[in-house]
């Protein structure tokens, strides 16, 4: 058993949880009988900003395990009564046999959730990020320079940001820093 005075949760090797204390609960709506052996993924269901799926059935944690500085520390979480809510996951990993701690931390109770870019917009965002100009981008991707310019103003228009470069800084926040991990696959 594992106390916290912060809401936590364990996972075991098959990433089903194992432990989900009475903060979380609170936080949650979510009591520990109804979340007991259940996958970790369906319960938690974290997300990045950009609405991408950050808990997954193989687990990012430990996929990455060793290059934890690359994970990142804010997701949204679905919550029972308040809606979706941002917080600070901290985690501890033991290898032999695989748990995983995870300590959650509320950051905003009043949050309100980015519009989720749509998977060719986290593509072109992305490659943006890296560098690559719009024509190059249009190339990569197999569309017309025309499909860019305008994901590219929807996206500013949707984050209400006066221009390009102001968009692509709030991604590559939303992104940790790092918008390579969440490159969505080629829809080609």
């Amino acid at each position: 058993m594992i106390w916290s005075n912060g809401a936590c949760f364990v996972v075991n090797s098959q990433f089903a949880i194992e432990h989900w204390n009475d903060n979380l609960s609170q936080f949650t709506g979510m009591t520990e009988s109804e979340v007991l052996h259940r996958p970790c993924h369906e319960v938690f269901a974290a997300q990045l900003f950009t609405g991408m799926d950050f808990c997954q059935k193989s687990c990012p944690l430990v996929t990455e395990a060793g290059h934890t500085a690359d994970q990142p520390t804010l997701v949204i979480i679905p919550t029972r009564y308040m809606g979706q809510q941002l917080v600070q996951i901290h985690f501890a990993i033991w290898d032999d046999p695989l748990t995983i701690v995870h300590w959650i931390q509320p950051v905003n109770r009043d949050f309100k959730p980015v519009i989720p870019l749509t998977p060719r917009q986290q593509q072109i965002f992305t490659l943006l990020a890296q560098g690559l100009t719009r024509r190059d981008i249009a190339q990569q991707l197999n569309i017309s320079l025309s499909t860019v310019n305008t994901h590219i103003r929807r996206v500013c228009d949707m984050w209400e940001a006066p221009t390009e470069r102001h968009a692509l800084t709030r991604f590559m926040r939303m992104q940790g820093g790092n918008p390579a991990n969440s490159l969505p696959p080629s829809s080609s």
